[in-house]
């Protein structure tokens, strides 16, 4: 039976993957000739050329492009059993993947992911904005997802942790230009800004007194998928739209006279706040930064 040098594995396939020696060394630090020399102790090993080159590329041949399929299974595993003995330690430690809607992106979240890391040190923590919904086959072992509403993946467990109240909201030079509405059936006359796609389907408004009015807003000529581009879009006039009154109240008091809050009697539904992580017992590192995140939640997003 061949037995194959690791390090020659993942050289070949940082190989294919990268279309040839130059950039491999670069990321690796190694010579080109150290690579080369070792790619040819592969090829020999193996009885067959792996590797053509064209032009300034390194290509995959028939039984290169065979093999590196199995390499990238080998590799993939390696990875995950080493993830999976991270997780057995007694003490916090390992890489985290975080995935977090991009509502947390500036704010409150970095700071208390600053927080976490000084607090256990052997954690290292990936943080990433991910522009899809919660879901376990875009994740892995040590997999964390911090969401803003509703949406559930039926192969994650969900945690409520709280929820954003919402609220309607304009510019103070769109209201001087176009009038603030005094009902919501007067909303109809106005601009709209979509939020994540909100205004592709009916807007319940709910009165303090319990009453509730369902808006369906007209077609929008802006549509926005961030809290950024929504808050950025009202401040310069665009229309009147749906904010987070926690996430407009931070604005206003970085940039006061930003916005003018519209029917604030009315209120469009709460946007839960929800942590998703694998069924099972997780990680403890998982458990540690799900607890952090609970602790560090401001008081007002609370259940």
């Amino acid at each position: 039976m061949v037995m194959h040098d690791f390090n020659e594995l993942s050289l070949f396939a940082a190989v294919v993957e990268q279309g040839g020696l130059t950039p491999v060394s670069q990321s690796t630090g190694l010579p080109k000739s150290t690579l080369s020399r070792r790619i040819s102790h592969l090829e020999s090993r193996v009885g067959q050329r792996l590797l053509l080159r064209q032009s300034n590329r390194m290509l995959p041949t028939e039984a290169g492009s065979l093999f590196y399929s199995y390499c990238r299974q080998l590799i993939d595993l390696a990875v995950k059993s080493q993830e999976a003995l991270d997780n057995l330690r007694e003490e916090v430690s390992g890489k985290i993947h975080l995935h977090v809607h991009n509502a947390f992106e500036r704010g409150w979240l970095p700071a208390v992911a600053d927080r976490f890391l000084e607090t256990y040190p052997g954690v290292s923590l990936d943080l990433a904005v991910d522009p899809r919904a919660p879901d376990a086959e875009h994740g892995g072992v040590g997999d964390l997802w911090l969401w803003l509403g509703a949406e559930q993946a039926p192969n994650l467990r969900c945690e409520p942790l709280g929820r954003w109240e919402t609220g309607l909201f304009a510019s103070p030079q769109y209201v001087e230009q176009y009038g603030t509405p005094l009902h919501p059936e007067q909303l109809g006359r106005h601009r709209w800004v979509n939020l994540l796609e909100a205004g592709s389907r009916p807007v319940l408004l709910t009165h303090g007194d319990g009453c509730e009015y369902l808006f369906t807003p007209a077609p929008s000529r802006l549509k926005v998928d961030t809290l950024v581009l929504q808050a950025d879009a009202l401040v310069r006039g665009q229309g009147i739209g749906i904010l987070p009154t926690w996430y407009a109240s931070r604005y206003e008091n970085a940039h006061p006279g930003s916005f003018v809050a519209c029917l604030p009697e009315w209120k469009p539904a709460a946007l839960q706040v929800g942590l998703h992580y694998g069924f099972g017992r997780p990680a403890r590192k998982i458990v540690a930064l799900a607890e952090w995140l609970r602790q560090e939640m401001p008081a007002q997003w609370r259940v």
